[in-house]
């Protein structure tokens, strides 16, 4: 088994770590450095897949920004989360 201190974050252009996820207990490394990488890819590949319209050119200007963001950081934990997929209701987390 390679050293997960050796897998890249997998958003083009990241140049991070992974983070290591516990599962039964054993530390095992995630497909990207954290919540905000692997919020960008699911949002880019959403915009990618959309038909290209004035709109979705403009989102996917949006995402570029999100990106060079994401690439100056100078630690992964700069930027949090992209999304929010927590459920509430009526201000109050489910």
């Amino acid at each position: 088994m390679s050293n997960p201190r050796d897998h890249i974050c997998e958003r083009d252009g990241c140049r991070f770590h992974v983070e290591l996820v516990l599962i039964d207990d054993m530390p095992l490394p995630a497909t990207h450095c954290g919540d905000a990488c692997r919020d960008y890819d699911w949002l880019r590949r959403g915009v990618e897949a959309m038909e290209q319209t004035p709109r979705t050119l403009a989102m996917a200007a949006g995402l570029r920004e999100v990106r060079r963001m994401l690439n100056a950081r100078s630690d992964p934990t700069d930027v949090d989360r992209l999304l929010d997929f927590r459920i509430t209701s009526g201000g109050d987390l489910l």
